[in-house]
């Protein structure tokens, strides 16, 4: 049988790295940069969030010009300009305390866990709410995930768009996104020369919940000049990323109203969805692991 021939995906030229104050008059430029100087300076990365949604919905949650402002999106476009692994755990069921509420614990690279209250560092590895059947459902049942949500963050940038997006995974679709990353990866491309197209697929666990699955396919590649641009943003985001607080905003439960949660699958359930009972977790990939700079 004739080996299968791969089709090289083309250049997109059309692939536009937006500068928000390009094409200003020099001097209308020049006023904004001295009263933007009058202000205090901002810590941490400027983003929209883009969100999943709950209950098997079909479209992203994209944030407009302020957090109301959401667009509903079935796919997103865009570059991947960084992404890396997150834990983070609250003690007790979903949704207690507001919003904006911080884990007790939480680790900026799914390895080394902080406890926010005493200052403690964990092993995310071997901490006992990292284990399957610690997790606890919205009636304070004892499941088969896991009591520490694992996930990845993903800053995006879209064509045009001078604004940076994060796009949190969730723990139920951490498998297929890090299997298509460390596919891209292996074959020689860095994820900062390609663009991604992010969609959502209705799945259902064993347990009969109903939950949107993140897919991602490369759709074509970036012209040098974009990359450039891109692993510049890269290594500005990477000096900065540890600064970012996980809260509630980053992991909302993926069953609908009325459903028991228990969103995080044990290995049982995530082999019956993918067929790969061998598979791991692709490792965080850093610089030294790229093809090429």
């Amino acid at each position: 049988m004739a080996a299968e021939k791969k089709t090289a995906l083309a250049v997109m030229e059309s692939f536009t790295v937006a500068d928000r104050y390009e094409g200003l008059d020099p001097k209308l430029l020049a006023e904004l940069q001295d009263e933007l100087a009058d202000l205090d300076p901002e810590d941490g990365i400027l983003y929209r969030q883009i969100k999943v949604p709950g209950g098997g919905g079909p479209a992203f949650e994209v944030q407009g010009e302020t957090e109301d402002d959401v667009e509903p999106m079935k796919a997103v476009e865009g570059v991947i300009v960084f992404t890396h692994r997150v834990n983070a755990y609250w003690p007790g069921t979903y949704g207690e305390g507001d919003g904006s509420k911080a884990p007790a614990c939480s680790s900026m690279d799914g390895k080394t866990g902080l406890n926010a209250d005493t200052g403690e560092v964990c092993n995310c590895d071997t901490c006992p709410y990292n284990q399957y059947g610690t997790g606890i459902d919205d009636k304070g049942r004892q499941v088969k995930g896991k009591a520490c949500k694992n996930m990845r963050r993903v800053y995006l940038l879209m064509s045009g768009d001078p604004n940076l997006y994060l796009l949190t995974v969730p723990p139920t679709s951490i498998r297929p996104v890090n299997r298509q990353l460390a596919k891209i990866l292996s074959g020689g491309t860095p994820y900062v020369g390609m663009v991604m197209r992010f969609t959502l697929d209705r799945a259902k666990n064993s347990g009969g919940i109903t939950y949107s699955k993140v897919q991602l396919q490369p759709t074509g590649r970036l012209p040098a000049a974009a990359i450039a641009q891109i692993r510049q943003m890269r290594a500005e985001i990477k000096k900065q990323h540890q600064s970012m607080a996980i809260t509630l905003d980053d992991y909302e439960p993926a069953h609908a109203k009325g459903q028991p949660v228990d969103v995080n699958p044990d290995d049982a359930e995530m082999d019956s969805l993918y067929g790969d009972a061998d598979f791991e977790e692709a490792p965080p990939h850093d610089d030294a692991d790229l093809p090429f700079r």
